[in-house]
């Protein structure tokens, strides 16, 4: 059976790996949609 540290850990590394995740897919999401935003207006489309 896991110690008492080793179920914490564990519990831990449940709790932030899926926030650590979502905040790394809003950031490559963010950083795409500035990259799109910063060509349109390159090319004189947007207004």
């Amino acid at each position: 059976m896991l110690g008492g540290a080793a179920l914490n850990a564990v519990l831990l590394i449940a709790a932030v790996t899926p926030v650590a995740a979502t905040v790394v897919l809003a950031w490559l999401f963010l950083r795409a949609g500035k990259r799109y935003d910063e060509r349109e207006r390159a090319a004189g489309r947007r207004d």
